[in-house]
C-alpha cells in the first residue's frame, strides 16, 4: 500500500503538478510555524519522549544518517513481544485514513475478526478515503463525533493547536521523558518525529514516523530501459528528456506525471523554505529559477511524453500505469517503492530512482528530505480517562518489525491472508483486500525496507537511500507551525497550484507565475513567512 499523500499534499492529486507543490509550501505541506495556541519557545521547553530503540532483531543492513534499516527476508519464527491483550477490555473506536479500496466490513472480514480476538475487544475502524479526509475530519470535529482514537495531519487543518486543546487528550504526563517506558514500542519511535506532536507546550498525539521515506523520488522502469539499451545515468536534463522522447510512442508514454519535484531539484531550488541573508525565511515560491523549472515541465507536456490522462487520474492509477508498462517513470515518494514492487502484476519489474541531474549538465544535485512524521494519532478528550489504556493499544499496534504481532498486523492469518514463500509472507488476494484497515497510519514502528519474496528490491532501496539520503536537503520549517498557514494555506495554495497547472498545460504563459506568487504572498504567504521566521528563531534558542 502506498502512502496517502493528503493534508499536506491533498490538493496535488488530479493535477499535472502532482508532487511538485508539496515541497513549495503551497498546501500546508509541512508542520510550519507556531502561531495561535502557544509559542515555539513553549514547545521547545517540552521534554520529548525518551528514545529507546528496540533491539530484538538485527536487520540485514543497518541504516545510518537517516537511511532506514533493511531486511531481505522476514525473521524466522517471530515471537510475541506483548503480554496479553492491550487496553482495558472496552471497545475502541478509530477514525482512520486509507489510500486503498475500503476492505470488507467486519462481519465479512476474517482478518478483522481475528484482530478483535487478539485484542480482546472490538476495534471499530471508520475508514476515510484519502481524498475525502480533510473534509470528513472537519465534519466529524464539528459534530463532536471524534471516536477514541483519531488520525490527524500536522498541516492543512484550520486552527489545529486550539482544536487539539479543545478536542484531544493531553498526553504529556504519560509520554514525556522516561514516562514513555510504559509503552516500549512507542519509545521505539525516533525522537525527531515527536516534535510534530507538540502544540501549546503539550503533547497531543503519537507520530507515524517516515523520515526519508517521505522524500520525493522519480521512479524509472530499469528493466525496460535495459531492454531498450538506454542508460539512465544521465549527466544533464537534456539527456533525460531525450530518454523520455525515445520511450514515448504508440500506447506508451514516458511519464505518469510531470516530475516537477525532480525538475526543481535539478535547478537547485531549495526544499520549501530557506534562510535568507537577513535571517528571514524565504519561500522557494519566490525563487527566480521557478520560471525555468516551469518551462521545463511545460515542454514535457508539449512534447507529448506525459500520459494525457494524468490530470483526471489519481495516484493509484498513475502507479498502475508504471507497473503495467503504460508509462515508464512515476514521481512519488520513497515509501511507494515497496508497494509498487509488491503489486500482484509487478512480476520481475525492476525499479530505479533518478538522481536529479544538474539542469545544465556536469553532475547531479542533492535530493529533498521529506518530513520526519507522516501523520499522528490523537486520543479524543472524551476518552481522556482511558488514555493509559488507549496508549497500550497504540503500543500493541506499533509492535516492531520481526515480531509475531507485526507479522499478523501486516499479513494476517497464514494460509488465508498470506502464504509463506521461502520464509516470506506473501499476501493472497484475500489478504490484499481484508488487511487494509489503515492500521499503519494508526500506530507503527520505524520504517523498515522490506518486500516479501523480493530481497533484491529491499537491497536496491537500501543502496539508493545510502547514496542519496545522507546529503539530502531538509526544510528548515518542517517541524514548525503557522496559524495563518493552517487557516489559509490550503486556499492560497490551491490558487497557486491552479496557476501552475495552467502553465504546464499551456493555458497561461510561464510569466504568469510571478503574478500568482505575488497574490499568494499578499493573501497570506507573507504572514506565513513572518510566523515561520519567528518560530524558527525561537527554535534556534
Amino acid at each position: 500500500m502506498s502512502e496517502p499523500i493528503i493534508a499536506r499534499r491533498r490538493l496535488l492529486q488530479g493535477t499535472l503538478a502532482m508532487g511538485g507543490l508539496a515541497a513549495l509550501g503551497l498546501t500546508g505541506c509541512s508542520n510550519e510555524g507556531r502561531g495561535g495556541a502557544g509559542s515555539q519557545a513553549e514547545n521547545n521547553s517540552v521534554e520529548l519522549p525518551t528514545y529507546i530503540p528496540y533491539t530484538g532483531f538485527e536487520p540485514d543492513f543497518k541504516g545510518e544518517d537517516g537511511v532506514s534499516d533493511t531486511v531481505l527476508h522476514y525473521p524466522a519464527d517471530p515471537v510475541a513481544v506483548t503480554d496479553g491483550p492491550p487496553g482495558d477490555g472496552e471497545d475502541v473506536g478509530v477514525f482512520a485514513v486509507t489510500n486503498t479500496p475500503v476492505p470488507p466490513s467486519m462481519d465479512q472480514n476474517a482478518y478483522w475478526q481475528a484482530l478483535n480476538e487478539r485484542l480482546g475487544f472490538t476495534l471499530d475502524v471508520s475508514l476515510v478515503p484519502s481524498g475525502d479526509f480533510t473534509d470528513r475530519f472537519q465534519t466529524t470535529v464539528a459534530g463532536d463525533q471524534l471516536p477514541d482514537l483519531f488520525t490527524y495531519f500536522p498541516g492543512g487543518i484550520p486552527g489545529l493547536p486550539s482544536l487539539l486543546q479543545e478536542r484531544a487528550a493531553d498526553l504529556t504526563d504519560l509520554l514525556s521523558g522516561d514516562a514513555i517506558q510504559d509503552y516500549p514500542f512507542l519509545a521505539n519511535i525516533p525522537t525527531e518525529s515527536w516534535q510534530y506532536s507538540i502544540y501549546g507546550g503539550r503533547i497531543y498525539g503519537v507520530p507515524i514516523a517516515r523520515g526519508a521515506q517521505s522524500s520525493p523520488a522519480l521512479y524509472r522502469r530499469d528493466d525496460v530501459l535495459e531492454e531498450q539499451g538506454l542508460d539512465p545515468e544521465v549527466q544533464s536534463w537534456a539527456d533525460l528528456v531525450t530518454i523520455f522522447e525515445e520511450l514515448t510512442g504508440g500506447n506508451t508514454w514516458a511519464l505518469s506525471n510531470v516530475p516537477m519535484q525532480l525538475i526543481r531539484q535539478a535547478h537547485g531550488i531549495a526544499n520549501g523554505w530557506e534562510l535568507g541573508s537577513d535571517g528571514m525565511l524565504v519561500s522557494t515560491n519566490e525563487d527566480e529559477r521557478q520560471l525555468d523549472a516551469l518551462e521545463k515541465g511545460r515542454e514535457l507536456v508539449e512534447k507529448g511524453v506525459v500520459h494525457p490522462d494524468t490530470t483526471s487520474s489519481d495516484n493509484q492509477q498513475r502507479q498502475a500505469w508504471v507497473v503495467g508498462g503504460r508509462t515508464l517513470f512515476f514521481e512519488g515518494t520513497y515509501a511507494a517503492w515497496s508497494s509498487l514492487a509488491a503489486r500482484p502484476n509487478a512480476g520481475q519489474m525492476r525499479l530505479g530512482v533518478m538522481v536529479p541531474p544538474k539542469v545544465d549538465g556536469g553532475g547531479t544535485m542533492p535530493i529533498w528530505l521529506g518530513p520526519a512524521t507522516h501523520n499522528l494519532t490523537g486520543i479524543s478528550i472524551g476518552s481522556a480517562d482511558r488514555a493509559p489504556a488507549l496508549l497500550e493499544v497504540l503500543n500493541y499496534l506499533a509492535a516492531p518489525f520481526g515480531s509475531e504481532e507485526h507479522l499478523f498486523k501486516n499479513y494476517g492469518l497464514d494460509g488465508e491472508h498470506h502464504t509463506m514463500v521461502d520464509g516470506d509472507p506473501v499476501l493472497t488476494e484475500k489478504g490484499q483486500s481484508e488487511t487494509q484497515l489503515g492500521l499503519k497510519y494508526v500506530a507503527e514502528g520505524p520504517w523498515v525496507n522490506y518486500v516479501p519474496g523480493k530481497p533484491e528490491v529491499a537491497e536496491a532501496q537500501f543502496d539508493t537511500q545510502t547514496a542519496l539520503v545522507p546529503t539530502a536537503i531538509g526544510n528548515p520549517a518542517s517541524a514548525l507551525f503557522s496559524e495563518t498557514e493552517s487557516r489559509k494555506g490550503s486556499q492560497i495554495g490551491s490558487a497557486l497550484g491552479s496557476a501552475q497547472t495552467d502553465i504546464l498545460e499551456g493555458r497561461e504563459p510561464v510569466s504568469s507565475w510571478t503574478d500568482a506568487v505575488e497574490r499568494w504572498k499578499r493573501d497570506g504567504g507573507d504572514k506565513i513567512r513572518d510566523e515561520l521566521t519567528e518560530a524558527y528563531e525561537q527554535s534556534q534558542g
